[in-house]
């Protein structure tokens, strides 16, 4: 169509097909805005990465792999890789699939969340200890994180703290140490879920 027919049609459109079309045209503009033309936050970030944590640590001063080092794949019992470099280990994101397969036991009757493997919490936790426990076989005298989502270097650096393992590159607040002592109680089954104040809401 030239630029003639286009400025005829556009003279000759109703004001009910004027209007349609200007709703369209900014329809278009906002779906662009939104999608393409605004920031990821970092909130929506923190979400993704919840769902799919990741971890990355290595013994004490050592080096990252060259580019192209083939690691050693470790399939732990519930789905989950750890991919170990031999003084680099690391687990994460790239669970995506295992987490969708063992979404699909739990549609089979499995826990909530997770089929037999339990939550996505639960999981990465036990995956935490795991890389812990094979840090410690390998010799490696101290752990370093090199990085990794929060709660995933916080269990890295309780279950330290609970064998007496010392892990660098990790700087606990009060919070962390609050959940150190959860842990604690959840290891001797003495933990009891916290009571919040109640805020008067009802009244």
């Amino acid at each position: 169509m030239s630029n003639v027919q286009k400025h005829y049609a556009k003279a000759t459109m109703t004001p009910n097909e004027k209007n349609e079309r200007e709703q369209i045209a900014q329809a278009v503009r906002e779906a662009r805005r939104t999608l393409f033309d605004r920031p990821v936050t970092p909130q929506e970030l923190y979400a993704l990465l919840s769902l799919y944590p990741y971890l990355e640590v290595c013994s004490k001063g050592a080096f990252m792999p060259p580019l192209g080092t083939e690691p050693t794949i470790i399939t732990t019992k519930n789905g989950w890789k750890i991919y170990d470099y031999g003084d680099v280990m690391a687990t994460g994101c790239h669970e995506l699939m295992a987490h969708l397969w063992v979404q699909e036991d739990s549609e089979e009757g499995g826990g909530e969340g997770g089929g037999d493997y339990g939550t996505i919490a639960k999981q990465s936790a036990e995956v935490v200890k795991y890389m812990l426990m094979l840090a410690k076989q390998k010799g490696w005298p101290s752990s370093e994180i090199i990085s990794g989502h929060y709660p995933l270097q916080r269990l890295y650096w309780v279950f330290g703290m609970l064998s007496d393992y010392k892990i660098d590159n990790f700087n606990p607040s009060l919070e962390d140490y609050v959940v150190l002592r959860w842990v604690q109680a959840l290891e001797a089954k003495t933990f009891v879920m916290p009571r919040y104040a109640q805020t008067g809401r009802g009244r």
